[in-house]
């Protein structure tokens, strides 16, 4: 076995121990921190590349149209120049073309502006800058790139005026560079106008936004990376110096959690156990009480009065009827099935029906989600809580006539408004150090702070209650 492979097996053999919790709670806080500045960083440079050739874009389109505008006017200049000699009809046509000649070969502006004529044959007639082409036919003349240059100046010319992108000598620096022209036609003459203007300072310009782009790109990443080190330092620090104390919070939040889940556990089972006592068990024994009465007329008394003893067992029925109705309401309360089945919606008209029924209070209810299910956990919090309210307002809502219940659901929350026009309480009651308040508003309170929501309730004696309930999603 040679000396890589023994080193190998030595490695998969060593057995390292597992990571402390604090150091694991440290690298899931510094590894997202770590890519999150990273990618804050890549996409700055990113955004600042595009920017830049953004602004490049617009740059040289602004430029260019500036150009044009430019050569317009210059070659506006050269008509208006001509155009007397054009124009009259009362000069030989040959001394016109001489005029024109002798003004268009001397009419220059800038460092290396000038005009020049072709005939529509392609022959030139104009060159200031190059006389020795005057009399050539350079209707088949290339620039470096192949274009038919003459070709395509007398083609816009004939059109009513037009640009022409090409390269051509510059006399300044003596080298084919990019040069923008604009030609018009003097139909009666056959003659061609035209001008242009050299563009390599677009393309210089272009290159400059460019070269500082790249210059910001390169300071933002430097930038980053110092700012990502200190953030890492800063980070680590914070976490040591919570770690002193997180510890023991963490386990004071977590017996307090316990205990407030067990006692409202207990509550439910001892709520439970009271409607079970005094409701089930009280009419149970009624029946019982009916039936051993029925049977002891039955035995005692003659067939005369047989009509007596029906009426007992009438009355045993009716109240069998109502501890099964009675089973029923428990058995919903406990865990409605239309709220497994159909969802909230379902459950909630259900609730409210039987409501208004028992206490002839009207409940309108407002749902923008009534046609999706929202998450078990927050449907389910919010049966309890709106059964809940319900049986607060029976109890305590004096004179209430009309119960409002929203549920609003938006991108990040879903909230739940409960609200009556009854007989509300004293703001001091809802302190949760005050020990009337009810057990109720502590359940209720519970159940959002479980799906970490909060609960809010606004009362006042004259003008009612409102529970507001928002829970995150």
């Amino acid at each position: 076995m040679d000396f890589f492979t023994t080193t190998r097996y030595a490695l998969i053999m060593v057995s390292f121990p597992p990571l402390p919790y604090k150091t694991k709670i440290s690298l899931l806080t510094l590894i997202p921190l770590i890519i999150a500045i990273t990618a804050i960083a890549l996409f700055t440079i990113k955004q600042t590349e595009q920017l830049a050739n953004t602004q490049a874009i617009a740059f040289e389109a602004e430029l260019l149209a500036s150009k044009k505008a430019e050569l317009k006017n210059y070659l506006g200049l050269a008509y208006s120049a001509v155009k007397s000699a054009y124009d009259n009809t009362s000069i030989d046509t040959t001394y016109a073309k001489q005029k024109a000649y002798n003004i268009l070969k001397n009419m220059e502006f800038g460092k290396d502006g000038y005009f020049f004529v072709y005939d529509y044959n392609g022959i030139s007639i104009v060159h200031p800058r190059k006389p020795q082409l005057e009399g050539n036919n350079l209707f088949n003349f290339q620039d470096d790139n192949g274009k038919y240059l003459i070709r395509e100046l007398i083609h816009q010319a004939k059109k009513g005026g037009g640009y022409t992108a090409y390269l051509w000598d510059k006399p300044s620096g003596g080298k084919s560079i990019e040069k923008l022209g604009y030609s018009i036609g003097l139909d009666k003459w056959q003659w061609m106008i035209g001008t242009g203007l050299y563009i390599d300072d677009i393309k210089a310009g272009v290159d400059n936004i460019k070269s500082k782009a790249k210059n910001t790109a390169s300071n933002t990443l430097l930038l980053t990376s110092v700012i990502a080190i200190a953030a890492t330092l800063l980070t680590a620090l914070i976490g040591f110096l919570i770690n002193l104390s997180e510890s023991r919070l963490a386990n004071q939040k977590m017996r307090d959690l316990t205990h407030k889940t067990v006692n409202f556990q207990e509550d439910e089972r001892k709520r439970v156990s009271r409607e079970l006592h005094d409701g089930i068990n009280q009419l149970l024994v009624s029946v019982s009480y009916k039936l051993d009465s029925a049977k002891q007329k039955l035995f005692k008394q003659s067939r005369t009065k047989q009509q007596d003893i029906s009426h007992v067992i009438d009355d045993a029925s009716d109240i069998l009827s109502e501890t099964m109705q009675e089973v029923r309401r428990i058995s919903r309360d406990l865990r409605p099935t239309l709220l497994d089945d159909l969802g909230l919606n379902a459950a909630i008209n259900s609730l409210t029906n039987d409501f208004s029924e028992r206490t002839q209070i009207e409940v309108n209810i407002y749902n923008n989600c009534q046609n999706e299910r929202l998450p078990q956990g927050i449907e389910t919090a919010f049966y309890r809580i709106i059964q809940e309210a319900m049986r607060n307002i029976e109890k305590h809502a004096l004179s209430a006539k009309l119960v409002i219940l929203k549920i609003e659901k938006k991108s990040k929350s879903v909230s739940l408004t409960i609200s009556n026009n009854g007989l509300g309480f004293e703001k001091s009651t809802l302190e949760s150090t005050n020990p009337d308040r009810g057990l109720g508003l502590r359940n209720m309170q519970d159940r959002a702070e479980l799906l970490e929501g909060n609960m809010h309730v606004n009362s006042s004696l004259e003008k009612g209650t409102t529970v507001i309930v928002r829970i995150p999603l």
